[in-house]
């Protein structure tokens, strides 16, 4: 899977090293982060109002932000996006772990207690 570029404004690289992920970790949107996708086929935009820092990302970091409620497992949302992507569901989940760790590390989600 092609997540093509995740930010398009001028993000620090990742240069840290990534947080661990279980498939049972439950994650959920930053409380000061929001997101609006811009039309079927365009972008996302995605803000943090604390840093003050505006992302743009793509089809794929709007869906698994959309399906991030904090009450399900990690796990259960790769099982719901698997139905929207033709791929393995390997491939899917490894793209789909490291995508939200990053998303993590950039502290736009959280992990729920």
């Amino acid at each position: 899977m092609d997540h093509g570029r995740l930010w398009q404004q001028e993000a620090e690289p990742f240069t840290k090293s990534m947080p661990s992920l279980s498939h049972d970790t439950r994650l959920k949107l930053a409380n000061d982060v929001t997101f609006q996708s811009l039309g079927v086929g365009e972008e996302t935009v995605v803000l943090s109002l604390n840093s003050g820092y505006l992302y743009t990302c793509n089809e794929t970091t709007d869906a698994l932000l959309r399906q991030l409620d904090g009450r399900r497992p990690l796990a259960a949302v790769i099982d719901v996006l698997f139905d929207e992507f033709q791929v393995s569901r390997e491939a899917l989940s490894a793209d789909m772990t490291e995508l939200a760790a990053k998303l993590l590390e950039e502290k736009l989600i959280v992990e729920e207690s």
